[in-house]
């Protein structure tokens, strides 16, 4: 097929045309003119410049006939240089004297008059132009005729290079389309026998060397038949130097918007990526589908820089939210992006935990909503995540995923996430087993290869086909960072076998943080509940540690169009009118930690100030601050303090009696005495020291082991899975000492119970072991034994 990058079918036909016109008897005509070109403009300056002189002589126009002949020649001079730009220097300058020299001598020719030493000179002059004339152009037009008339296949050069060095397809014809100092253009025929698997990476480096390419400044692009391939060779890299990056594109629009501007290819088309699902126009197109993607290349190839400008595009998008995974770098990598995403998990064991929710909530969760017409807004059953169906379009990001390598809930993500509307992008350095799971690399339909070490670290997740095609990432290891190959499925494989290179952000991320400012807050909406509900707890804490934060940062107003509403100041008040009604009471202040800020109001509508209190003096001394009636201390608060004291008091007892045992007796009136305090109607008790009163009922004090109901197991569980959600929390770590007081406290079981458990929580999949001997991991909360966990109710 040698319709390729830069040529058409029209293009080729013209080429076939001018090819057949210098192959019959016109193009030898006019290669016969162009021949004697020379000599008719040597028999102009020499025979009719005196003819032309006894003419202009006898009308009396010499000077206007010179000047014309002057201006002539300039434009002749000018046009010829102009057109063969890009030429040999003695070309051009040999084909400009042959219209100068001429048209000089004629004009002095008439204005002068016929001149002996004139002539005798143009006459020896002109003879040699026209020899040099000849037998460049003779040549030339030779190599030409026979390029072209055989397709470089018949030229001895061609022929006897492909019988020395490449014999697979020594029947094969090249015909070469264009070649200029930038790139070579050509279409290759191969013979009856030869298939284009026959082109092995040997031979594509061997047609570079004939072209005078760069090394890996091949490509080829194979067509519908077998017996056709075009070759584009490129001679300059004009990615070798990097370029910034200028920012993301439609911030504020739809993520069904393609995500341009992330970089070029080498043909200077631009990098872009289409995101979600997106149906086809017509009923003739293809639908694009969405697929998780795959950023593989060595250390310092430039995977993080690109993943973030991603990131970046995606989280200034107005239905799209960015979830990032790093559990190696942390806030090194994250410190930027990370502002501007909806969730950041950057440990092991909450990534787990994250993902193990992701697949057992929220994907059920996303898809019975998206389902059921009478819970969407768009009111019918949706198979493909669409805009305007009420979720946020997710693109859950893991960074360093190697660290996530056997976690099996990875690999049920890229088989179920796609159509709810969830994107992952898996980064890593090496595409082997034991880095990155079989099956993530056959979901995982897209592809960005960056620059590897070696063919076969290619060949481990690129397609074969692309490879035969010429495509060698190895070349660039990682020498120049963000060059890749994108083997994405909306694209042909002629598009996918061009090298591109992704933008190059600011070294501190000034630019993305810029970004993120700028677009973010005008763009950013809450994520959906349905999605945050199945996050649970972890990611609440996070939102609102987030909230506080951003909360605490200095804020800037800008107002539009009317002037600006003014503050009200609360000791600035204007006075309230005489005949206004009565002030309503005075709301108590709170404390100065659950203080609000002031409330905008503008002049024209100013607040009624409270009148004071009558004993309250207006100035004068500061009367600290109001107690709040709801805070202040009640019976329960008083009878802790007792308690408290109490407690203190016994203790300092035990301390100075030292175990002597006579003086028990002492010590356990005081404690039955302590225990009745408070109680009307007890009286003192009587009898000998020691005594015990049993006819005395006293109500179990709250954490009394030895008044506590002892619980069945099912109870007991519970309590189990209670104090790993509230004491440790998902995605914390914890060792089985850790839970055996609380149990013991709060279950009265032993030590050798929590054990054993822990074994049923295995099973069911609430912990996991932890790298660190002896420590578990509290993935989830949810019992096993009562079936899969249910979708919570957030109303219709």
């Amino acid at each position: 097929m040698v319709a390729f990058l830069t040529s058409s079918p029209k293009t080729s036909r013209r080429e076939a045309r001018k090819l057949k016109r210098q192959m019959s008897e016109t193009g030898e005509i006019s290669a016969a003119l162009r021949l004697l070109a020379p000599w008719l403009l040597l028999l102009l300056s020499i025979g009719v410049a005196p003819l032309a002189w006894l003419l202009t002589r006898a009308r009396d126009v010499q000077g206007f006939t010179a000047t014309c002949v002057i201006v002539c020649g300039a434009l002749l001079v000018w046009s010829s240089l102009y057109l063969n730009r890009g030429r040999l220097t003695f070309n051009r300058v040999h084909e400009a004297l042959n219209f100068a020299a001429p048209t000089g001598v004629t004009s002095y020719t008439i204005l002068q008059g016929p001149d002996t030493y004139v002539m005798i000179g143009a006459f020896t002059f002109g003879m040699t132009s026209a020899i040099i004339w000849h037998k460049r152009h003779t040549s030339t037009t030779l190599r030409e005729l026979e390029r072209r008339g055989h397709g470089g296949g018949g030229s001895a050069e061609w022929r006897g290079f492909v019988q020395d060095y490449m014999p697979s397809i020594a029947d094969s014809e090249l015909t070469v389309i264009r070649n200029t100092p930038v790139d070579a253009v050509a279409g290759l025929q191969l013979g009856p026998g030869e298939v284009p698997d026959d082109l092995s990476a040997q031979l594509i480096d061997r047609i570079t060397k004939f072209f005078g390419g760069i090394r890996g400044g091949t490509t080829l692009a194979i067509g519908d038949h077998l017996d056709k391939v075009g070759v584009h060779v490129m001679k300059t890299d004009p990615l070798r130097k990097p370029f910034d990056w200028q920012g993301p594109s439609a911030p504020g629009e739809s993520i069904v918007e393609l995500v341009e501007g992330l970089g070029r290819y080498r043909d200077n088309a631009d990098l872009s990526l289409v995101m979600p699902y997106v149906a086809a126009a017509t009923p003739d197109d293809e639908d694009v589908q969405q697929s998780h993607l795959l950023m593989v290349g060595m250390s310092r190839a430039g995977k993080g820089d690109a993943g973030e400008l991603i990131d970046c595009n995606v989280a200034c998008r107005a239905d799209a939210g960015v979830v990032v995974l790093d559990a190696v770098k942390g806030d090194q990598q994250l410190g930027v992006i990370g502002d501007g995403a909806v969730y950041v998990v950057t440990s092991v064991p909450a990534i787990r935990s994250f993902m193990w929710k992701l697949v057992n909530v929220t994907i059920p969760n996303r898809a019975a909503f998206l389902g059921d017409p009478r819970r969407n807004p768009l009111g019918r059953m949706l198979r493909e995540w669409v805009p305007g169906c009420g979720l946020t379009w997710l693109q859950v990001h893991a960074y360093e995923a190697a660290a996530l390598y056997g976690n099996a809930d990875l690999v049920k993500i890229t088989e179920r996430a796609a159509s709810v509307g969830i994107k992952l992008i898996v980064e890593a350095q090496r595409g082997v087993h034991d880095r990155v799971d079989t099956n993530v690399r056959s979901n995982a339909a897209d592809l960005i290869m960056f620059g590897c070490n070696d063919a076969d670290d290619a060949k481990l997740v690129m397609p074969p086909e692309l490879v035969d095609m010429g495509a060698q990432p190895w070349v660039w290891k990682n020498r120049q960072p963000g060059m890749c190959y994108t083997v994405l499925g909306h694209l042909p494989l002629n598009r996918q076998v061009i090298p591109a290179r992704f933008a190059r952000r600011s070294r501190d991320g000034s630019d993305v943080a810029a970004a993120l400012a700028e677009y973010r807050p005008f763009v950013e909406a809450p994520l959906d509940p349905i999605t945050a509900a199945s996050w649970g707890e972890p990611y609440a804490k996070f939102d609102a540690t987030r909230q506080a934060e951003r909360d605490r940062r200095p804020r800037q107003h800008a107002f539009a169009g009317p002037p600006a509403p003014r503050y009200a100041d609360p000791y600035e008040q204007p006075p309230a009118p005489a005949a206004a009604p009565a002030a309503p009471p005075a709301v108590p202040t709170p404390p100065a930690a659950a203080a609000a800020p002031p409330v905008a109001v503008r002049r024209s509508t100013p607040a009624p100030a409270a009148a004071p209190a009558d004993d309250m003096p207006v100035e004068g001394f500061d009367l600290g601050e109001g107690l709040d009636d709801e805070l202040a201390p009640g019976p329960e608060y008083e009878a802790d303090e007792v308690a408290t004291q109490a407690e203190n008091l016994v203790g300092d007892v035990a301390l100075g009696l030292e175990g002597d045992p006579e003086r028990r007796g002492v010590l356990q009136q005081m404690v039955d005495g302590l225990e009745r305090m408070g109680r009307p109607g007890d009286d003192e008790p009587q009898g000998a020291a020691g005594e015990r009163f049993e006819d005395i009922e006293f109500p179990p004090a709250e954490g009394d082991e030895g008044l506590q109901a002892i619980v069945d197991r099912d109870e007991a569980v519970d309590i189990l899975l209670a104090i790993l959600a509230e004491d440790i929390g998902e995605g914390g770590t914890f060792k089985p000492q850790d839970l055996y007081d609380l149990v013991r406290a709060r279950a009265r079981r032993s030590d050798s119970w929590v054990r054993h458990e822990l074994k049923t929580l295995r099973e069911w999949g609430c912990v996991r072991s932890h790298d660190d001997y002896g420590s578990y991991v509290v993935i989830h909360t949810q019992r096993g034994d009562r079936g899969e966990p249910t979708e919570p109710d957030y109303g219709q």
